[in-house]
């Protein structure tokens, strides 16, 4: 009941936000570009958004000279993954997607919209499941990304087993990622990391 409440709460907002930005969108294309340089990711997920999501669409050609770009597509339900390319055409939901296609990639890397995220570093989302079965089911694990056009974090551990975790959490004012508890020389280096911008640790 309390992750359903904060979900409801935090939907609010967002569609009382719903107007897309470019400052705000730029913000989090930025941090995100700082990521893909930094892991090298060559094969990267992104989305297609809905109205209060972020628009990483909107810097696609300069994502793409750094990486391969992928999208999700609704497969019953779970997603695959299918090429970015036009045209697009609107699903359940409301969800736009390209075409389907039947390439074979690896993810590196893959940014992930979500309604909120508790202090576990997990994803509330719309319920429904998809991304959390698409992630079960990876042989390989890419390194995930969630983003979001407010800051919807939960003080409290809301979430499951089966919610999916990521190490990075952009927002256009504030950026969180996960302390590694066994390893310092990586929290270290995202010390480093932090002179480029106002990251916050999540604990």
């Amino acid at each position: 009941m309390q992750k359903e409440l904060f979900r409801q709460v935090q939907k609010r907002r967002l569609k009382q936000n719903a107007r897309s930005h470019y400052k705000k969108d730029y913000a989090i294309f930025k941090e995100s570009l700082n990521i893909i340089q930094l892991y090298k990711a060559k094969n990267v997920l992104i989305f297609l958004p809905l109205q209060y999501e972020p628009n990483l669409l909107r810097f696609r050609r300069i994502l793409s000279q750094n990486c391969k770009l992928f999208v999700p597509f609704m497969q019953d339900k779970s997603l695959k993954v299918v090429k970015l390319r036009l045209p697009f055409s609107k699903k359940r939901f409301g969800v736009l997607e390209p075409n389907n296609s039947f390439c074979q990639t690896s993810l590196d890397l893959a940014f992930v919209p979500v309604i909120g995220v508790d202090r576990a570093m997990k994803r509330i989302g719309h319920g429904e499941g998809f991304y959390d079965r698409f992630f079960a089911n990876l042989k390989h694990k890419p390194l995930v990304v969630f983003v979001q056009s407010i800051t919807a974090l939960s003080s409290e551990k809301i979430t499951q087993k089966h919610d999916i975790s990521a190490k990075f959490y952009l927002s256009p004012n504030k950026k969180y990622f996960k302390k590694d508890l066994k390893n310092d020389s990586i929290n270290r280096m995202y010390r480093r990391f932090n002179r480029c911008g106002s990251w916050v640790f999540s604990r």
